[in-house]
């Protein structure tokens, strides 16, 4: 065992002199499939226009002013901080540290209407903010009581008219 470890120790020793650089493993063939295309040049950073459509909008940002109070849906009164660099320029408060859009307007119809990704998208948030949005809109927390919780708030008359609803 001994002797296996000396020789192995020598060998390493001799390596970095005598090749140049280390073996190249041969190249590996993929077949292309729909996830390899995607991350061509013109998918890789920005995704198909079709991935991200409205179901019921467009969506227009309220009316506000830095400094100004707005009623969040589910942080209460906030003090808006400034805008999100998001496709759609919505009113933003400072929350830990980060520009957070502010749940209010034609963003709870959205919240409500559209699709996770859609919303994470033109908002520029995650998946998880906009199902803790769904959770303060609907008030439930298990995810297919809050689906039901939405699906009851759309059709509500008073919801609709104070939301904005077509």
């Amino acid at each position: 065992m001994v002797k296996k470890v000396k020789k192995i120790i020598k060998m390493a020793e001799k390596w970095p002199k005598t090749m140049k650089k280390a073996p190249q493993k041969a190249a590996r063939r993929t077949k292309m499939t729909t996830a390899t295309a995607n991350q061509t040049k013109t998918h890789g950073k920005y995704p198909p226009p079709f991935l991200y459509r409205w179901f019921a909008g467009p969506y227009t940002p309220p009316i506000f002013s830095v400094g100004s109070k707005i009623h969040d849906e589910s942080l209460g009164d906030v003090t808006v901080a400034g805008t999100i660099d998001a496709p759609i320029a919505w009113p933003a408060i400072m929350y830990r540290g980060h520009l957070t859009p502010i749940l209010c307007g034609d963003l709870v119809r959205a919240v409500c209407e559209e699709e996770e990704m859609a919303v994470a998208h033109y908002w520029g948030v995650s998946k998880y903010i906009v199902n803790k949005w769904r959770e303060a809109i609907s008030g439930q927390k298990v995810s297919s009581l809050v689906h039901t919780a939405l699906a009851i708030k759309r059709h509500d008359p008073a919801f609709r008219k104070k939301w904005g609803y077509r």
